[in-house]
């Protein structure tokens, strides 16, 4: 267990090193570009971030299939990777297809910026099923050295892309680039073309409730760019970008940990018990975002002159509330994720249904940036509210009362 925590704590830095250089990366376009270019090349990132979706509930179910079930491992992998194939192929061709109509109504300067992001949707799945399997087999060295390769890659490409044609369509390329370098760290060896496979493997792939939770957590802390490039002008959604590249480091610190340490929370241990470790996790991961969302509220102003220099003066008054609202949404994916780990789905679908609501309500409201930010965190609070009041309400209530209520909602999701 010693040496599986030392693996998960060199995996946390390894994480944080990379988020780092893609932070300064971030910063450097934003003081690069001109506010329009980088509100579309935030949306690349954008588009990455809600690909990553799927990536991360492939990712985290290959994992904790593989940690459950390790007799099972050889079938439920290739399950995995099977599903990520299709879901890669289809998902990139429908977005390559779309494009024309989304760079349209997201006001994208080209739309072979989007077919560029579309090319890369398959790798991507891939590259998260092979670190779920890497992270299953508790093998976190080589886990933290796909992200470190992932991030080396792509910091270099943006750099090159940067100085021979900053456009956004050349950073898409970059972007996806960073997924060829974690993929080549990884991959499995069973075949040249092994990723092409397409045919029907035996049982279904061991998505589970894991899926609905990070889904839902990936929605709710990604479509507010993507309103916001709908309901503002070019202008404007670059300074939304700006802001959001700051409140995002309360979120990825929050989700490095999920990543990290979910074996250490799932695997066996001889001394402290299921609920402790989950306890214990849920109580870290609290600490960090509050810390986070206090360091922000406080050093907002200084942050952004430090970031930005004058270029986005007029977000550094609304750092402080979008900070918190990702702090408080941070917490609840914890637990959402946590619990789904133990085939409980009502936090996650609870945020599922969340984040549709969040997102009509952010395309409502588009006359200011403080009206949006502002009705952002109202939603936030009260996804927060009805997630942390169910599971009390569901733990207070009679057993056959509650087995009743998740039988009936369950059904109704299905």
């Amino acid at each position: 267990m010693k040496q599986l925590a030392l693996g998960s704590a060199g995996l946390v830095v390894a994480i944080m090193v990379v988020n780092a250089s893609n932070y300064g990366l971030n910063m450097l376009l934003a003081n690069t570009l001109e506010p329009s270019v980088f509100g579309d090349a935030s949306l690349m990132v954008t588009v990455l971030l809600v690909s990553g979706v799927l990536a991360a509930t492939l990712q985290l179910a290959t994992s904790v299939a593989v940690l459950k079930a390790p007799e099972q491992r050889n079938r439920q992998v290739r399950a995995m990777r099977l599903l990520a194939n299709r879901l890669g192929l289809f998902g990139g061709l429908l977005l390559a297809v779309s494009s024309p109509l989304f760079s349209k109504l997201l006001q994208v300067d080209s739309s072979w910026a989007l077919v560029v992001m579309a090319a890369g949707f398959p790798i991507h799945l891939q590259l998260a099923v092979e670190r779920g399997r890497v992270q299953g087999d508790l093998r976190l060295g080589r886990l933290a050295l796909t992200f470190v390769a992932e991030g080396v890659a792509r910091v270099v490409a943006s750099l090159l892309a940067l100085a021979i044609s900053p456009d956004v369509t050349t950073l898409a390329i970059a972007l996806n680039l960073g997924f060829v370098g974690g993929y080549w760290t990884c991959r499995p060896r069973v075949g040249r073309w092994s990723w092409l496979d397409l045919a029907s493997p035996k049982g279904h792939p061991p998505i589970g409730s894991v899926g609905v939770a990070v889904v839902a957590v990936t929605l709710i802390t990604n479509l507010d760019i993507v309103a916001a490039k709908a309901v503002f002008d070019p202008a404007t959604a670059g300074s939304f970008a700006a802001l959001a590249l700051g409140g995002r480091v309360v979120f990825f610190a929050s989700w490095t940990l999920q990543q990290a340490l979910l074996p250490l929370v799932i695997a066996d241990h001889p001394t402290l018990t299921a609920v402790v470790r989950r306890r214990l996790f849920l109580a870290g991961n609290a600490l960090i975002c509050a810390a986070l969302v206090a360091v922000g509220w406080i050093g907002a102003e200084l942050w952004v002159g430090i970031a930005f220099g004058d270029s986005y003066p007029e977000v550094a008054p609304l750092f402080g509330p979008y900070a918190l609202g990702t702090g408080l949404i941070s917490i609840v994916a914890a637990l959402a994720v946590i619990r789904s780990a133990t085939g409980d789905q009502l936090p996650g679908r609870l945020m599922l249904v969340g984040s549709i609501g969040a997102s009509i309500v952010l395309l409502c409201n588009g006359s200011t940036l403080d009206a949006f930010v502002d009705a952002r965190l109202i939603t936030l609070v009260m996804i927060t509210a009805v997630v942390l009041g169910a599971r009390q309400i569901s733990n207070r209530l009679p057993q056959r009362f509650t087995q009743a209520c998740r039988s009936d909602l369950e059904g109704a999701f299905s």
